[in-house]
């Protein structure tokens, strides 16, 4: 039995396969999980929808490290005596770009005060102290004028209303403490509105831009000098010309900096079948029950544990659920490094790609 693939063969100067529950310390699948190619392959094509295929992935690296990085992260409140102030330049908050206006040279500092602060932009930290102050204005107009006034007119309204209900509900002077009592209504209504609409405009919008940050220092785990083989098959031959003819347009593998040269896109004819040893000198996702069913070993199958390596559940495809958030299908794999199949069929998902100068790489589709 014979299956048709996409065979790519390319190289990484370093990348960082992040883990997605690793945090402070960004750590780094050996290879590249099958998401992240397919996400790859997807936006070399141009897709916009969900193309269905299965990918092999094995390659080695030379080395891994460390990388230190500086990482920001948004305060929930715009503190003034700590942090980092900064000031959003996308009035829709849709972007988290932003401006630097001072960074607090320690606990205590005050932004508004310019007390202990490095200031970056003087003409933003002045707008800033500018807000602080109208702020407090506010407050206390409404402390001592809104507040009171609204108080005038709601005492005036109750006081229409115990009189209304003395009245007949037919006679003219009912009708008159109606309408009285119903323009009070509308005077606290437009007056609340008019200062909500005041106060929104003139300080809580323009206060809002200004946000303060915390830097701290964190880790990448670095992959170095990786050559990978990734082998793409689809049963729908348009996805699988568009792969062959839209590979090359792949850029980065990992994080958008992480970019690839890519030696080779070649078409393949993959067979399987095959009841003698074959060996592969990579390091590879195989699928666990072929592990489990010693079709894949790395080491004797007379020994307790024919077969070492990591375990991962690793991301495929995704679907978005009711909530609109992506929901990764999970395969079980194992990573294993120098590994020998035998006695596999299609039906394992196991194949051989044998190249021109009789060398050959083992496939598992998962």
């Amino acid at each position: 039995m014979s299956k048709d693939a996409i065979r790519f063969i390319l190289h990484q100067s370093s990348a960082n396969y992040r883990k997605p529950e690793t945090y402070e310390n960004k750590m780094t699948y050996p290879l590249p999980p099958f998401s992240t190619v397919i996400g790859a392959i997807h936006k070399a094509c141009g897709y916009t929808s969900t193309h269905k295929m299965d990918v092999s992935i094995q390659g080695r690296y030379a080395s891994m490290g460390r990388r230190l990085y500086r990482d920001l992260n948004f305060m929930n409140s715009t503190f003034d005596d700590r942090g980092i102030l900064v000031k959003m330049t996308n009035e829709s908050m849709l972007s988290t770009a932003f401006v630097k206006v001072a960074e607090a040279k320690k606990q205590g500092s005050s932004f508004e005060k310019s007390e202990d602060i490095k200031v970056i932009d003087q003409a933003l930290l002045k707008e800033y102290q500018k807000l602080k102050v109208l702020g407090r204005e506010i407050q206390q107009m409404k402390n001592e004028r809104l507040k009171p006034e609204l108080e005038r007119l709601k005492a005036e309204k109750k006081k229409l209303s115990g009189r209304k209900k003395q009245l007949d509900k037919r006679s003219v002077e009912y009708e008159a403490v109606r309408r009285q009592e119903e323009e009070i209504q509308d005077k606290i209504r437009k007056t609340e509105r008019e200062f909500s609409e005041y106060e929104q405009n003139a300080f809580s919008i323009p206060y809002s831009r200004f946000r303060v940050v915390t830097a701290s220092v964190k880790q990448y785990e670095i992959l170095y000098d990786i050559d990978l083989i990734i082998h793409v098959t689809s049963d729908d031959r348009q996805t699988m010309e568009d792969i062959f003819h839209n590979g090359y347009n792949m850029t980065a593998l990992g994080r958008s900096e992480d970019f690839v040269t890519i030696e080779s896109v070649d078409r393949v004819t993959l067979s399987t079948g095959y009841e003698e040893e074959l060996s592969c000198d990579c390091s590879a996702y195989v699928d666990i029950t072929n592990v489990r069913k010693e079709k894949i070993c790395t080491r004797d199958r007379d020994q307790r544990f024919p077969a070492i390596g990591t375990k991962y559940a690793m991301p495929k495809l995704y679907a978005i659920n009711e909530n609109g958030q992506r929901e990764f299908e999970l395969k079980n794999v194992l990573y294993v490094s120098r590994f020998h199949a035998a006695d596999f069929t299609q039906e394992d998902g196991i194949y051989v790609d044998y190249r021109e100068d009789g060398s050959y790489y083992i496939v598992n589709f998962v």
